[in-house]
């Protein structure tokens, strides 16, 4: 079984991820801009309501749920000179808890397909993976987080060349990390957009790209973007 990219299919997958990134980029700006003032009405309502909010133990007002989708794209220059170019695309549901007002804690699933090619070889590769994450963010500012994400992934790898088509069931391990913007505030729903890496080195990560020639791994950004909401938040009087 052969499988071959129509003419004209990759310059058009670059140009529909660089759209769908503008976009998330420009709603996550637009929103960080138009939450401040809610921000603000929310801290004083807060501090004139002081008693409804405050937390003894688990709250469940803080619990958050959500989700969003997952893009990467990248052309990696290996040792023996030649190159990888990486496809991914996922959808990502989470629940998550705000410990504070300056960390979020929560578990992600995610399922991924990655597509990578080689110029030194006919074969190309072909993934879907499940994965479940621990996550958490910490925000240092209102519109602005660093999130940090090891993860379990499980899948298979489809090997397609021009005489074979092999399928390997894989296992890996991943270690996200990135930042992010989106104006979170505790009881309130918000956009993000966030700009992650895996820092492993794991040749079966989907976030990576792995060179079967030259055994080097290479890391492709992974661009997210999301909704959260808070399913049990508290009116504010």
């Amino acid at each position: 079984m052969k499988l071959e990219n129509k003419k004209g299919t990759l310059p058009q997958i670059i140009k529909m991820i660089k759209r769908i990134l503008t976009s998330l980029i420009l709603i996550g700006v637009f929103y960080s801009a138009n939450a401040q003032e809610s921000y603000k009405d929310f801290k004083k309502s807060v501090s004139e309501n002081k008693n409804d909010y405050e937390a003894h133990g688990f709250d469940i007002t803080r619990v958050f749920t959500g989700g969003g989708l997952s893009l990467g794209y990248g052309t990696s220059q290996n040792g023996d000179n030649t190159t990888n170019n990486t496809f991914n695309i996922g959808a990502i549901p989470d629940i998550g808890y705000s410990l504070s007002d300056l960390v979020d804690v929560g578990l992600s699933t995610s399922i991924n397909y990655t597509s990578t090619t080689s110029s030194a070889y006919d074969a190309k590769y072909r993934y879907t993976t499940y994965s479940l994450g621990a996550f958490i963010r910490i925000y240092p500012m209102n519109n602005f987080f660093i999130q940090l994400m090891p993860e379990q992934d499980w899948g298979r790898q489809k090997e397609i060349t021009s005489s074979y088509t092999y399928i390997t069931k894989i296992k890996s391990n991943s270690f996200l990390a990135g930042i992010g913007l989106g104006q979170r505030v505790i009881g309130e729903s918000y956009f993000y957009t966030l700009i992650m890496v895996d820092l492993g080195k794991d040749k079966y990560s989907p976030y990576n790209s792995y060179n079967y020639s030259t055994g080097q791994v290479s890391l492709v950004p992974i661009v997210r973007g999301g909704f959260n909401f808070y399913p049990f938040r508290k009116k504010i009087r």
